[in-house]
């Protein structure tokens, strides 16, 4: 059996000058290896990991597999804001990993969710090394079910996916004291048992009450619709086809 040699926590500067920390696996030996590099929020050593990708079981068949928080999150530096600073910070990490002890300077992408998405910024960014992505169950557009659908917010997904996020938020901001941590994590949990039970109807919608009340950042629905975007005209023929992308599209620009 291939012997495996696991490095946590290591260092990849961004060009901000933060500093993102991954898990590096490696078989034991010379190389050089190809490397398969993995961006998520989730925490890089979370359990739900293995039921996707077994690092251990691609690092015996011969690759560098590199698994990262992104930028806010567990053990990475920087403020937690989705998709704004995925693309740059891929490039960025794609490059890194390329030149990493043993790497043979070829990088794929992989996962599901939140990083598949992160995978589809790193490849828009175009850095060099990157081969190949593999992106599971995630959108290629967040007006088309993520962020809204049919025009209409996604609240079963954005309120959700946001408040059980903020819990890291949470203990990141309040890591020194404890009773303003356990008052934080209490609500958070009161907000999230409480949706079910008329919480997503709260008002008002543009700032979600339950994102104010615990200073969190949102999915990104609320950060598009004030971002400057110039007036257009779509003309459409084959109506059947193009219906409710140009309806969900259309949605997404303020007047």
């Amino acid at each position: 059996m291939t012997e495996i040699q696991i490095e946590f926590d290591v260092p990849a500067q961004m060009r901000d000058g933060t500093v993102l920390r991954a898990d590096v696996h490696r078989p034991v030996g010379t190389g050089l290896w190809p490397v398969l590099l993995m961006r998520l929020p989730y925490g890089k050593q979370t359990p739900l990991l293995a039921v996707a990708f077994d690092p251990l079981a691609a690092a015996r068949r011969g690759f560098m597999v590199v698994i990262q928080d992104t930028r806010g999150r567990f053990a990475s530096e920087g403020e937690w804001e989705p998709w704004t600073y995925e693309e740059s910070d891929g490039y960025d990490t794609v490059r890194w990993a390329a030149a990493l002890p043993g790497s043979n300077g070829s990088v794929g992408m992989l996962g599901a969710s939140y990083f598949g998405n992160t995978q589809w910024m790193a490849a828009l960014s175009k850095p060099p090394e990157l081969k190949a992505i593999a992106p599971m169950v995630t959108w290629s557009d967040p007006n088309d079910g993520l962020w809204t659908r049919g025009g209409a917010i996604e609240l079963g997904t954005n309120v959700t996916w946001s408040l059980l996020h903020g819990a890291d938020t949470l203990m990141r901001r309040h890591r020194t004291d404890p009773a303003a941590l356990v008052a934080g994590l209490g609500g958070l949990v009161r907000d999230v048992d409480g949706l079910a039970g008329g919480g997503y109807a709260e008002l008002p919608a543009g700032r979600f009450p339950a994102f104010a009340r615990h200073d969190l950042p949102e999915l990104g629905y609320e950060r598009s619709l004030i971002c400057p975007q110039p007036p257009y005209i779509r003309m459409i023929t084959w109506w059947p086809q193009v219906a409710e992308s140009a309806a969900v599209y259309t949605s997404s620009f303020v007047w």
